[in-house]
């Protein structure tokens, strides 16, 4: 898909409120989740998500939140959010996820930044990184 259809379908997504806020990039592109900062002008809140912690956020309120460094497997509250929020101020949230289909995919949450997810998708990891951009 050429960058103007993905910069559309973007626009569009924001603009209709539904699911996910995606980015024009390569998971963008396969339907899968992304992280982003305007997820907020989408009615993401950052709940009760203080520094140092990555928050997990269902309805309005923060279900989980994770601050240790590493890679770790989400419990129950989290894997259920349908938004979430990364407080840290230099470090990148990797996030895990599952479709219904059985694919897979991962995002970088970068520091102050909010994410929704997508209809169909689940996150199931989570790996804070000592990088703002997860590498």
């Amino acid at each position: 898909m050429i960058t103007r259809k993905r910069i559309a379908l973007a626009s569009a997504a924001l603009a209709l409120g539904g699911g996910l806020i995606a980015a024009p990039g390569a998971l963008a592109s396969q339907g899968a989740p992304t992280a982003q900062a305007a997820a907020e002008a989408q009615g993401v809140q950052k709940a009760s998500c203080t520094y140092p912690n990555v928050c997990f956020i269902k309805g309005g309120k923060t279900v989980a939140s994770y601050k240790d460094m590493g890679y770790q497997k989400l419990g129950t509250k989290a894997r259920s959010a349908t938004a979430g929020h990364n407080s840290r101020n230099d470090d990148g949230a990797k996030l895990y996820f599952v479709h219904t289909s059985g694919k897979k995919a991962t995002s970088c949450a970068k520091p102050h930044q909010s994410w929704t997810v997508k209809k169909g998708w689940k996150m199931y990891a989570l790996d804070i990184r000592d990088s703002p951009t997860c590498k």
